[in-house]
């Protein structure tokens, strides 16, 4: 048997008489599909898949999958177009999963922060939860809110130290396997991690969960919940410490998503011509390919099923000789045709180039983290570490470091004293507020208003709502609630549509837009997951903006299209 990723299967396919390794391979399972779809992680499952049944067409495909809200189309997916429903089935567990919610409620809401914050502020709540269970997990949603609570933890209990660890995909593997095995052997009263402990993980089930402010989705959410009680007819308990007032209306959102199975659907992705590029490249460094046998592989699967000859033959001539675009320069003509009309790779250099970079996870430089005595940490992002000079100290791993000297991708850290330092900041993608969980957090003002409602979380969260009506209002479940006031910063534009962050950053830049053709403004943007701010130091012309349809469907590709390229242009960096 092999284990393995998407990425190292495509490796492994990089690699000349890789047919040979493959020809008998009879299954392949696919674990945590539900992670992969939707993501180009998955396009490369579909084309590893398609290519080893081309391999061996009796190829039999399994899919393992938990949390997923179209399960059918995910299996369509899985498969390709080789999807059969007489021959396919899903097998699903005939047991009703109960989930505990135990919201972990401030002393008074008046004096807890409206928005922001790590949650910090509710370390001495946590505690408690610590001491009452014999293991628990707490899941923070970026690495560095893992690193701060690790610490405050700490702060808090001294006497946790040598029973709390901490597990992020920043820190070295070897210290991440020692605090998986420890797991699994029970030696741990605690560990603080991020998602990389959401799955994929072999360990005894913990006593409980703690998860530290929204999880942003009822899957990711029931996905954390399952890592305690997991056993048939267990009961999954999970506590949730909101970091600011408003994610107490996501926990009673999440009640109900949990009680209604309003998992989120996973869409896949289609026409990936990055991925497919890529693929290719692995054939042609491997033993060549022919033009119509990878065409054949391509439209077998669902990403590609509807690819143009015309579309491929783009992909080969980008092969070839770098498109219209990079035709003028020698390095981007990788691939060359042979007289049999194979295509293939034949300069080493490139290969070796190629096999270092596959992938479809981009992010920063990173630069790893070492002892001056040896002994490697983990990585950090180039971009902290440019911010930082020697003698500079920086919590990591959970311990404080002081930075001795950077020597080509190193940076050497000795031990230090002291408990004050900078945390490391990553660039990973922020995890958005999902559709549905948007829908049931909408519903959930829709109840106060109603006032009809009896979860604990509202009934917490009155003395907000009313401060809140007697300031503006509370949008109702199809309403737009749109502020406008006058600061010593600027005039302020305040938009809360509930549609989750990256929604919100669309419709900013298209709002700024539209609003700039009424008058020569300049805007700063910002944006949460709850609605977005226009900030501008002259006055905005809001009430025009609304009797010109500032929010109409009219020509919204038109303006989309020009809004983004006018904020793509302010951000360029050179």
């Amino acid at each position: 048997g092999l284990v393995t990723t998407p990425e190292s299967m495509h490796v492994l396919f990089s690699n000349k008489n890789h047919r040979k390794l493959f020809q008998n391979l009879q299954v392949i399972v696919i674990d945590e599909w539900h992670e992969l779809l939707g993501t180009k992680r998955g396009v490369q499952v579909e084309l590893a898949i398609a290519h080893l049944r081309r391999i061996n067409p009796e190829l039999q495909v399994w899919g393992i999958s938990a949390t997923i809200g179209n399960m059918e189309q995910g299996l369509e997916v899985l498969l390709g177009q080789s999807f059969d429903t007489q021959k396919q089935c899903i097998v699903r567990a005939n047991i009703e999963k109960q989930i505990e919610l135990v919201s972990v409620l401030p002393d008074t809401i008046e004096r807890f922060p409206w928005s922001g914050h790590l949650g910090i502020n509710m370390v001495d709540k946590v505690i408690p939860i610590l001491e009452e269970n014999q293991s628990t997990l707490i899941f923070t949603n970026t690495r560095a809110q893992c690193e701060l609570w690790y610490q405050a933890l700490l702060g808090a209990n001294p006497d946790l130290a040598g029973e709390m660890a901490m597990h992020h995909g920043s820190i070295d593997a070897s210290i991440r396997n020692w605090v998986e095995e420890a797991l699994h052997e029970g030696q741990l009263k605690a560990v603080v991690c991020t998602s990389s402990l959401d799955l994929g993980v072999d360990f005894r089930p913990v006593d409980a969960i703690i998860q530290i402010g929204g999880p942003k989705g009822v899957s990711r959410f029931v996905q954390r919940a399952g890592r305690s009680g997991h056993r048939p007819g267990a009961v999954s308990r999970i506590y949730f410490v909101p970091t600011h007032s408003l994610e107490l209306v996501e926990a009673a959102a999440l009640r109900v998503a949990v009680a209604e199975h309003k998992l989120e659907d996973r869409r896949p992705i289609v026409q990936a011509f990055d991925v497919m590029v890529q693929y290719l490249m692995n054939l042609a460094v491997a033993d060549g390919f022919k033009p119509d046998d990878a065409y054949e592989t391509l439209i077998s699967t669902f990403a590609f099923q509807y690819l143009s000859r015309e579309e491929f033959e783009w992909a080969l001539e980008f092969l070839t000789t770098g498109g219209q675009s990079l035709y003028a320069y020698e390095e981007y003509k990788k691939v060359e045709i042979e007289e049999d009309g194979t295509y293939k790779v034949n300069n080493k250099k490139i290969a070796l180039q190629h096999r270092l970079s596959i992938g479809t996870i981009v992010g920063d430089v990173n630069m790893t983290v070492k002892f001056v005595s040896g002994g490697r940490i983990g990585t950090v992002e180039e971009s902290f570490v440019s911010q930082l000079n020697p003698k500079d100290k920086f919590w990591f791993a959970g311990r404080l470091l002081e930075l001795v000297r950077i020597r080509n991708l190193e940076v050497q850290v000795r031990k230090a004293k002291g408990t004050k330092g900078k945390v490391p900041r990553w660039m990973g993608s922020r995890m958005q507020l999902s559709s549905q969980m948007a829908d049931v957090l909408k519903a959930q003002l829709q109840k106060y208003m109603e006032r009809d409602f009896d979860s604990i979380e509202l009934k917490k969260l009155v003395p907000l709502f009313e401060t809140q009506e007697t300031w503006s209002a509370i949008p109702k479940i199809d309403d737009c609630l749109v502020e406008y006031i006058h600061s010593r910063e600027g005039y302020h534009l305040f938009v809360y549509p509930f549609e989750g962050r990256v929604v919100h950053e669309i419709m900013g830049a298209l709002t700024a837009y539209r609003i700039s053709q009424l008058a020569p403004l300049t805007f700063s943007i910002a944006m949460n997951d709850y609605g977005f701010e226009l900030l501008s130091d002259q006055e905005i012309p809001i009430q025009e903006a609304l009797e010109n349809d500032l929010f109409s469907p009219q020509n919204f590709e038109e303006d989309l299209t020009r809004a983004i390229n006018e904020t793509e242009m302010v951000g360029r960096r050179f």
